[in-house]
């Protein structure tokens, strides 16, 4: 039988004066340094919504990638940070893991590695062939080499991809590039039409203190990327803005007609990100604008692009009462996390 815990009996306190905005690449926020950090996507593996749990989320090793976050990752660059990233001419990479392995040949070399090291720890990395790599290793030189040769000099700003990935990839920055409401939210202007204060890709860091029952208590460190915020001191309006990238039509985004019928807000639980990333980027802007939540409008909006023909784009902008289920959520998960932090994941415990 599994223990009942309430998660009323847990206290959930933000530290705002630990909040930092910090100016880091991806590969450095990914990095040990910040593993023991808690972040939104690792929260789903708790959710018991999303089939998580206590023991779920605290077994670890929660990184994965795939051919929809390779290019999702492409057009957030190449739209977001065009000054820092470009995407290559069409260079033969290879499809599906392989790809992902031809470019951790290039990141274990420029390392130091062997050809013989680097071409193991890149398929290991990518789970190519499980552990029979020494078999696959002519092969794999075969269908990589002729990449590695055209693209082993590119820097880090050059985003390469493979020719169908390629194609989507294009279709998708034009498209949001050319959609004027979604510019405008990235870009936006005061009424002399000068550029507001406009921010992409900013890691921000805050500690959260959870108090259980009164007598135990924890600290947990929660970590943040947005993709894009901007602030209008003026007129007192604070804005997260999110770019998605959706296998089906933007359109659909935010449909819902039941729990078995629903678009991409619904499955993948993004109000939590709502919720999960204005908290942070609020506590910030306290400390550094003057942010006041009584006097100040908060806006979040998803930039959505579908990544299958004829790739539309659409702007989606939530409700103040889907941005407060969406922290309800989040602090629910962080709840538990708490929990688990104070006293373990053996127990089958159940959050009521």
């Amino acid at each position: 039988m599994s223990k009942q815990v309430k998660l009323s009996d847990i206290k959930m306190i933000p530290l705002t004066d630990s909040v930092k905005r910090i100016d880091m690449s991806d590969e450095r926020y990914f990095s040990e340094e910040f593993s023991n950090y808690v972040s939104n996507s690792g929260l789903k593996y708790i959710n018991p919504e999303q089939g998580g749990s206590l023991k779920e989320y605290f077994a670890g090793n929660h990184h994965f990638t795939s051919s929809s976050l390779i290019l999702g990752s492409a057009i957030h660059e190449a739209v977001l940070q065009p000054e820092s990233f470009r995407i290559a001419p069409k260079c033969n990479k290879p499809t599906a893991k392989l790809g992902l392995v031809a470019d951790n040949i290039k990141k274990y070399r420029k390392l130091g590695y062997s050809i013989y090291d680097s071409i193991k720890q890149a398929a290991t990395d990518a789970d190519y062939y499980g552990g029979d790599i020494d078999k696959k290793i002519r092969d794999i030189i075969q269908k990589c080499l002729p990449y590695y040769l055209k693209t082993r000099k590119y820097d880090d700003g050059i985003i390469t991809l493979d020719d169908k990935m390629y194609d989507t990839a294009e279709t998708c920055i034009a498209n949001l590039n050319a959609d004027k409401t979604i510019m405008n939210k990235l870009h936006p202007t005061d009424l002399f039409g000068d550029p507001l204060p406009s921010f992409n890709e900013d890691a921000l860091f805050m500690n959260y203190l959870f108090v259980y029952k009164n007598e135990f208590s924890c600290i947990l460190k929660y970590k943040m990327k947005a993709d894009n915020w901007t602030i209008d001191v003026d007129n007192k309006i604070l804005t997260l803005n999110d770019l998605k990238t959706s296998g089906h039509a933007a359109k659909y985004f935010m449909y819902y007609k039941d729990d078995t019928d629903k678009g991409s807000y619904y499955n993948f639980h993004y109000g939590r990100q709502a919720g999960a990333y204005l908290g942070p980027l609020t506590a910030y802007c306290q400390n550094e604008y003057g942010y006041d939540p009584n006097t100040w409008e908060t806006k979040m909006n998803f930039l959505v692009v579908s990544t299958v023909p004829p790739n539309d784009t659409r702007a989606w902008s939530l409700t103040p009462k889907q941005i407060e289920n969406g922290k309800r959520e989040f602090e629910k998960c962080m709840k538990m996390v708490a929990y688990g932090q104070m006293f373990g994941c053996e127990e089958d415990i159940e959050f009521v």
